[in-house]
C-alpha cells in the first residue's frame, strides 16, 4: 500500500503490513459456485489506478503444477521500471514468487490450519465464540475447498488491507498467540493456491462488508510482477449494501470483475451470499485450489474420516503392511494421530481450557484433550531460569507423570506450550535406547522462550539449551523415584553391562558430545520417539583405570560405564554450574547493593562535612 494514500484503495500492493487480528474463520457447509471465465489480457501498469492494473498476456511457461513444493518453479515476468514515478517515492517491490517462498517456512500442513486457529483463538477476546473448518466444493470442477468461519469482531476495509499485507501486526496483548503479521499469507498459501476473504465488522457505529482476493493462480497466469490483491467494500449501515468508492466507480467495477474472474463465485449476488453465514460481525476463509502430494493426490484427505481432515501420506504410510500388534497400539495413541489426524492435533493444540469457545471441525465440536489430565502419580515441578533481566513468565510450572498405558507404551516426552499454543509435542529429551524415562510425559508453558515463525518449534538460544538440559534432569530424577509403581524392573547393572553391545576402549574423560541426539528429532514439528522396536541395549564406555579406584579395581583393568551413568554425571555437573551461575548472580547483585551503600554513605559523609565547616565559619564569624 502506498504511503501517499491516506484512504483504503481497492487495490492493495503488498509491500508492507498485515493484521491478522480477525482472519481465522471456517465454515459451514456453504454453495461455491463455478467462476466467470478467464481474463485473457490486462495491461502492466503498476501503482496506478485499479482499472489501469490488468494483467498482461500470459507468459510461456511450463505447465503449473499442483504440488506445493513444485509451485515456486515458473518463468518470472520481472519488468522492474529504473526510475520512480514523479513526485514519489522508491519503494521494495514484492513478486508472486514471494508468497510461495514465503509459505516454505511451513514444513507441515497442520501448521498451517493451527495459525489460522490462532487468529480465531485470539478473537475470544472480542467477542468470538466458535471456529468452524470444514470441506466445501468448487462447482466449477468439484474439486475440494478449506473453509474457515470465526465469529469475532470482523475487520472493516482498513484492518481486511493490513492482514493482507505483509509484516503489519497490531498484536500487542501478552496473551495474543500471533505476532509476527505473516501467519494468514504463510498458511492460506501453504495450503492452497488461492484464497477469498469475507469480512463483516462495525467500527463507530459504521457496518462493513469487505471482500478481498490473494490469488496466486490470477498473479502467476497474468505474468504480474507485482503482488495485486482486488478488494471491494460495502456499507451495510442501511438497509442494503452500498459499494464504497474510494477513487472512481470504473475501479470499483474493474475490482469487482476482477474478483469474478478468478474467484469460485461467477456474480455479485453470488459473492454477497456468502455473508449469509457469517452473521452481523466475524470473518470467512475460503481457500481452494488446494495442493496436491507429488503423486497428485490431495495432500488434505477428506474421505477416510468424514468428521476430520486427515494428512494423506502420513494417514497411509503404515496401511501397506501387516504392522506388528505392539506398533499398532502405539500408532493409536494420540503422541502419533496427531501426526496425521486433524481432529487429535486440534484436541492438544492449546492448554487453557475454553470456557464459552468451540472449535468445530466438519461439524463436531473437538473436544480438548489434557493429557496432564491423563497421568499416573503427576508430580508438579517448578523451574525458574536464570536470565539477566527479570522477566515475568519466567516461571514453568511442569506436570510430570506415566501416561496411563505405562509401561506397555514407551512413549515418552514433554509437551511444550508457548503462550496457550502447543509448539513442540512429546517432545523427548532422553536419549533414544534408555530404559530410563520410558514412559514419562511432562506438559509446561515456556513464555520465557521464543518459538520460530511456524511455531512448531523454539529457537535455539541458550535459555533453550538449559530448559532442555533441565528437562531430562527432571525425567531422570522422577524415573528413579516412581519407576517401580508402575511395574518396571531394572535389570542388575553388572548383568546389564555385558548385555549391551558395542563396548569401545576410549582415554580417560568424556564430554557432554556422548549425548548429543540426532538431528532430525523434530520432523515435521514433531518429537521423533515412535519406533517400531524399544531397543534398551545401551552401549557403554570403557575407560582405562590407572592404579586402584576406591572399589579396588586393579590398575589396567577397564571400567565399563554406560550411557545413563554419562548422562547422569553431565546432569550432576550441568546443576553444579546452574548453583554456581546463580551463585555468581547473587553475589554481583549483593556487589551492587554495596556499591550503591557506598555511594550513599560518601554523600552522607560530603553533606556532614560541609556542615561541619559551615557550623566553623559561623563560630568564627561569631567569636
Amino acid at each position: 500500500m502506498s504511503s501517499k494514500n491516506e484512504k483504503p484503495q481497492n487495490v492493495v500492493e503488498l509491500t508492507s503490513s498485515d493484521d491478522e487480528d480477525n482472519v481465522a474463520a471456517g465454515a459451514t457447509r456453504p454453495q461455491v459456485n463455478a467462476p466467470a471465465s478467464k481474463a485473457t489480457t490486462q495491461q502492466n501498469v503498476p501503482r496506478q489506478s485499479a482499472a489501469a492494473i490488468a494483467s498482461s498476456p500470459p507468459v510461456n511457461e511450463a505447465p503449473e503444477s499442483r504440488s506445493f513444493w513444485k509451485a515456486g518453479t515458473y518463468a518470472a515476468n520481472i519488468t522492474i521500471k529504473s526510475t520512480p514515478v514523479q513526485g514519489s517515492l522508491e519503494h521494495a517491490r514484492v513478486h508472486p514468487k514471494f508468497l510461495h517462498s514465503n509459505a516454505t517456512s511451513h514444513k507441515w500442513a497442520f501448521g498451517a490450519i493451527a495459525e489460522l486457529l490462532d487468529n480465531a483463538v485470539d478473537e475470544v477476546q472480542n467477542g468470538a465464540t466458535f471456529v468452524k473448518v470444514d470441506r466445501v466444493n468448487i462447482m466449477k470442477d468439484n474439486s475440494p475447498a478449506l473453509v474457515f468461519i470465526d465469529d469475532g469482531g470482523g475487520m472493516d476495509p482498513e484492518s481486511l488491507r493490513k492482514c493482507m499485507s505483509l509484516g503489519y501486526s497490531t498484536k500487542k496483548a501478552n496473551k495474543t498467540i500471533g505476532q509476527y503479521g505473516n501467519g494468514f499469507k504463510t498458511s492460506t498459501m501453504r495450503l492452497g493456491a488461492d484464497v477469498i476473504v469475507f469480512s463483516r465488522a462495525t467500527h463507530e457505529s459504521k457496518s462493513t462488508q469487505s471482500i478481498g482476493l490473494l490469488s496466486y493462480t490470477y498473479l502467476r497466469k497474468t505474468g504480474q510482477d507485482d503482488v495485486i490483491v482486488p478488494m471491494i467494500d460495502f456499507d451495510i449501515s442501511g438497509h442494503w449494501a452500498e459499494p464504497i468508492i474510494y477513487s472512481s466507480q470504473d475501479d470499483w467495477s474493474f475490482n469487482l470483475k476482477t474478483i469474478l474472474e478468478w474467484s469460485p463465485f461467477a456474480s455479485k449476488s453470488e459473492l454477497l451470499q456468502q455473508f449469509e453465514d457469517i452473521g452481523p460481525h466475524g470473518t470467512k476463509v475460503i481457500i481452494y485450489n488446494l495442493w496436491m502430494n507429488d503423486e497428485g493426490v490431495y495432500e488434505l484427505s477428506f474421505d477416510d474420516d468424514e468428521e476430520d481432515i486427515c494428512l494423506r501420506d502420513e494417514a497411509n504410510s503404515g496401511s501397506l503392511k501387516k504392522l506388528p500388534k505392539k506398533v499398532l497400539e502405539r500408532q493409536s495413541h494420540i503422541s502419533y494421530r496427531i501426526r496425521y489426524s486433524l481432529r487429535a492435533y486440534a484436541s492438544m493444540l492449546y492448554l487453557g481450557k475454553f470456557d464459552n469457545f468451540k472449535i468445530i471441525l466438519r461439524g463436531k465440536p473437538i473436544q480438548q484433550f489434557h493429557i496432564a489430565d491423563e497421568l499416573k502419580f503427576p508430580k508438579v515441578i517448578s523451574y525458574r531460569p536464570q536470565v539477566s533481566a527479570p522477566l515475568k513468565d519466567a516461571t514453568a510450572e511442569t506436570t510430570i507423570g506415566f501416561i496411563k498405558e505405562a509401561p506397555a507404551l514407551s512413549v515418552s516426552g514433554f509437551n511444550v506450550y508457548h503462550k496457550n499454543r502447543l509448539i513442540r509435542p512429546f517432545w523427548k529429551v532422553t536419549g533414544d535406547g534408555s530404559l530410563k524415562g520410558n514412559g514419562v510425559v511432562g506438559v509446561l508453558e515456556a513464555n520465557f522462550i521464543e518459538p520460530t515463525h511456524d511455531k512448531q518449534d523454539f529457537e535455539r538460544s541458550t535459555l533453550f539449551v538449559r530448559l532442555e538440559s533441565k528437562l531430562k534432569q527432571m525425567t531422570l530424577e522422577y524415573w528413579k523415584a516412581y519407576y517401580h509403581l508402575i511395574g518396571h524392573q531394572l535389570p542388575a547393572s553388572s548383568s546389564y553391562n555385558m548385555e549391551s553391545g558395542g563396548s569401545v576402549l576410549s582415554p580417560v574423560g568424556h564430554g557432554p558430545d556422548m549425548q548429543k541426539q540426532p538431528a532430525d528429532q523434530h520432523k515435521l514439528g514433531l518429537a521423533s520417539n515412535f519406533q517400531e522396536d524399544m531397543h534398551l541395549d545401551v552401549p557403554s564406555v570403557a575407560l582405562q583405570g590407572k592404579g586402584h579406584d576406591n572399589d579396588g579395581t586393579p590398575e589396567g583393568h577397564p571400567v565399563t560405564i554406560s550411557a545413563d551413568q554419562i548422562c547422569e554425571e553431565n546432569i550432576q555437573l550441568f546443576i553444579k554450574c546452574e548453583e554456581h551461575l546463580q551463585r555468581e548472580t547473587e553475589i554481583n547483585q549483593l556487589i551492587e547493593l554495596l556499591e550503591k551503600e557506598v555511594t550513599q554513605a560518601k554523600l552522607k559523609c560530603a553533606k556532614l562535612s560541609a556542615y561541619v565547616e559551615a557550623r566553623k565559619k559561623q563560630k568564627t564569624m561569631e567569636q
